[in-house]
């Protein structure tokens, strides 16, 4: 196939209009989505714990020690007391009887009355908070919240003047204070603590105070432009007092002058700048500050998934591919950022929601039931087509995924790629993958266009009838439905006028943009939910290999390694080993010999419970290992790997990798015993030479002696070589094996080999074959049994080496 024929077939697969081209294995449209609402909330809820860190911060302690009561050295010798916050209930009380000013003439205003209820119940909460616990608690707490908010919303819209506000704001800092600050006295010693750090509920407050300001600025604008500037009007007495202008108010002038205008147009424009120039440091470290908090809670989940995709045994491993554990890690766990994003994003827009209703509903209750029309549009809307969201969004980052897992593999294997001439091969493979995570990418935005074109039409067609409404009420002068109440916070929307009809205008408009948002969100919400789903499948998983309750530290090595009647299977049914008997003394060495697929791999590899039996069981000095905790097993277990596993640093640091602080000496005789020093010379910088990725610049035999050099510089006890010889001559061979015997001998080595030579020094030899110790011995013991099967493979081995040197000469 040419490259034009390619090119053209890569363009029929792209999909353009209707459904997209999936493979069937891949298609879940077909599977009923079983996600409710509440299974959604409860993935969000799960991401709390990695949340938690920088919603509750953390506390920094302090203490003051009275002179006359003992040293602090018998402070930390008596029991602990509790930490105490008594202190904010009682705070809370005197500022709330400082704000005298509604108590000294009750009844005389009922804005002040009921500014002075919410104090009231404020306190109350305050004080309730000392005597509950659990729900109650967390109720109290919540209630409290929102009690104060409602407070100051009311204090800053309702009640006119600035003492309200700065008592409000007092008395709430006053019961926030039990959170923020607490103390006791332990043994003479004052003790407190100060709660910092809390980077979410930081930034909350600055969204929160950016809103209000945008609130409060907006709707006493409008009426200043609107109604004075344009028209002539007398302000509002709220609003001449605001500029400083009562001659200006609504009684002491019939209509102002241009002159007058003209002035009250050079007070908006400088109000307008001092209003920026108060939001821009605040509307510029915000984006930071919320980057910022983002990137640590994602950290924070990707911490805990790494350090649970190292705790999964080999089993899980093996049954998954590594581009779909690095898409879970790096990309699906990113949507816990999103979540934050998106909360913030669903309060700020319910809150303004519903404020706006309420506030339409002021002027006219016909307005207040078109915009809550939208948003009950919107949840009948969202009902149908968040499982068709939620399915075409799992099956986009399943095939996004297989993307990854197939560059993976192509980078792992390019050696083996370009040997075989398979680039063309590879290629088709990766275009056909990215042609369905394309095609599965599109159908989640195709989705997405009718979910946006449809809500817009319905918020359209509201929005019409609200605005046709609003025309005729203004054109007949029509008095508001709340005009008394508009009255009272200032403004001048008592009767339908321009005033009124523009503020409304754009209410409904920010009503129709709120519901909209929320629903992009809600089906932004329904990709986060299937991206964190995939991410908590890892974190679901149970380790295999555990630590258990009472693991003791090992002791120093001294007797014996014993595989006790051991059993394995990796599939229950198909044993992979079956009754392993046998016992690897100090100072010996154990060949392990067999024919591919035998189990021995597997065999070495439970001994440092990679994998744990399924009968029976491996002691060390007559303990189980499973009762030693895994790092003191694994510390005293050297494992020089038959992949030879390599990174991207240095030679030294390669060497040290499991003992990162090695002394120079430890490292010099692990280069020794495994035969390196004789080609570090020969590198650019010896053993400060960058290695390339997997260990790219050495050759086989090098890397393998590297991976030796690994295993001797842990000095441990015990000695684990799979295949250590294989990629090496016969004289580099045996000078290793010669280094490696008198290296050890005092230790336990484990050796899988297939080289007679290396074989031939082992104290006892295990032949395996399925998964059996077929034959136990010596060399010369195994050499002597009539027909055995070691001997056969000894001399088959003889043979093809004989045969090997004839076809040289």
């Amino acid at each position: 196939m040419s490259e034009v024929e390619r090119n053209l077939a890569r363009v029929r697969q792209l999909s353009k209009w209707g459904d997209a081209d999936i493979p069937q294995s891949r298609d879940r449209d077909a599977v009923e989505d079983d996600h409710g609402f509440s299974d959604i909330i409860k993935v969000f809820v799960r991401t709390w714990p990695y949340i938690m860190p920088l919603v509750l911060g953390y506390w920094r302690a302090s203490s003051w020690r009275d002179s006359t009561t003992n040293e602090v050295g018998d402070a930390a010798q008596a029991p602990a007391t509790p930490w105490s916050y008594r202190h904010a209930p009682v705070l809370a009380s005197l500022m709330a009887v400082s704000g005298v000013i509604w108590l000294l003439d009750p009844g005389s205003a009922w804005q002040t009355d009921a500014l002075g209820a919410m104090t009231l119940v404020m306190v109350g909460l305050c004080w309730l908070l000392l005597f509950v616990s659990g729900r109650g608690f967390v109720l109290a707490a919540v209630s409290l919240v929102v009690v104060a908010s409602t407070a100051m919303l009311f204090a800053i819209l309702v009640v006119t003047g600035w003492r309200d506000n700065v008592h409000i704001v007092l008395v709430s800092l006053s019961c926030l204070s039990m959170w923020l600050l607490q103390y006791r006295k332990h043994g003479g010693v004052l003790q407190f603590h100060l709660r910092l750090g809390c980077h979410l509920v930081y930034y909350y407050v600055l969204v929160w105070l950016a809103a209000m300001v945008g609130i409060v600025t907006g709707f006493f604008t409008i009426d200043l432009i609107n109604q004075s500037v344009l028209q002539a009007q007398p302000l509002t007495p709220f609003l001449a007092d605001f500029v400083g202008r009562p001659e200006l108010a609504a009684g002491a002038a019939e209509t102002l002058t241009t002159a007058q205008r003209h002035e009250l147009q050079m007070l908006y424009i400088i109000f307008l700048i001092a209003i920026g120039l108060l939001m821009f440091p605040l509307n510029v470290v915000r984006p930071y500050y919320n980057v910022w908090i983002m990137q640590q809670i994602n950290e924070n989940l990707r911490i805990a998934l790494l350090e649970r995709w190292h705790q999964l045994s080999l089993r899980y491993h093996g049954d998954h591919r590594v581009g779909d554990s690095v898409y879970r890690i790096y990309q699906d766990s990113a949507q816990v950022t999103a979540i934050i994003s998106m909360v913030f994003a669903i309060v700020t827009q319910l809150t303004q929601y519903v404020v706006t209703i309420l506030f339409v509903t002021a002027l006219d209750p016909i307005l207040g039931v078109l915009t809550l029309s939208v948003g009950l549009a919107a949840i009948a809307w969202a009902y149908w087509f968040s499982p068709r969201m939620r399915t075409r969004s799992l099956v986009a980052r399943e095939t996004n995924s297989d993307v990854t897992s197939r560059v993976q593999e192509a980078l792992g294997a390019v050696r083996l790629i370009k040997a075989s001439g398979m680039q063309e091969h590879e290629q088709q493979r990766f275009e056909a993958d990215s042609v369905v995570a394309f095609n599965s990418a599109y159908r989640v935005r195709s989705l997405i266009a009718v979910i946006t074109i449809v809500m817009f039409t319905i918020a359209a067609a509201a929005l019409l009838g609200g605005e046709f409404l609003m025309a005729i009420w203004a054109s007949d002068n029509r008095e508001t439905f709340a005009a008394v109440l508009i009255g009272l916070v200032g403004l001048s929307f008592v009767r339908w006028n321009l005033s009124a009809f523009q503020w409304g205008q754009g209410q409904q408009f920010g009503a129709s943009g709120l519901t909209q948002g929320l629903l992009t969100q809600w089906t932004t919400a329904q990709d986060m939910a299937m991206g964190l789903e995939r991410v908590f499948g890892i974190l679901d998983i149970e380790p295999d290999v555990v630590d258990d309750p009472n693991a003791v530290a090992m002791r120093p090595f001294a007797q014996a390694v014993h595989f006790d009647h051991v059993g394995f299977a990796y599939v229950p049914g198909q044993p992979i080993l079956t009754d392993i008997d046998f016992r690897a003394l100090p100072g010996t060495i154990t060949a392990i010999v067999g024919p591919t697929g035998s189990g021995k791999s597997t065999l070495v590899a439970m001994l440092t419970r990679l994998f744990d039996p399924d009968a029976g069981r491996i002691t060390i000095d007559g303990t189980d290992i499973r009762q030693l905790s895994l790092e003191s097993l694994r510390g005293n277990v050297s494992v020089a790997l038959q992949e030879n596993v390599l990174f991207a640093m240095s030679l030294l640091d390669n060497i040290r990798y499991a003992v990162p602080e090695a002394s120079d000496e430890a490292v010099s005789l692990a280069t020794r015993v495994a035969c390196i020093d004789d080609y570090v010379d020969e590198l650019p910088d010896g053993l400060d030479t960058m290695l390339g990725d997997r260990g790219g610049k050495l050759s086989s035999g090098q890397r393998q002696r590297l991976s030796i050099a690994r295993a001797v510089i842990k000095d441990a006890p015990i000695l684990v070589l799979d295949e250590p010889t294989a990629a090496l001559d016969a004289i580099t061979e045996q000078r290793v094996l010669q280094r490696l015997s008198e290296w050890g001998e005092q230790r336990a080595i484990l050796l899988i080999t297939h080289r007679v030579s290396t074989i031939r020094r082992a104290d006892q030899i295990l032949y395996l074959d399925g998964g059996r110790i077929i034959e136990q011995g010596s060399h010369d013991e195994l050499m002597a049994l009539a027909n055995g099967r070691y001997r056969r493979f000894v001399e088959t081995e003889e043979a093809l080496g004989r045969t090997h040197v004839e076809d040289a000469r």
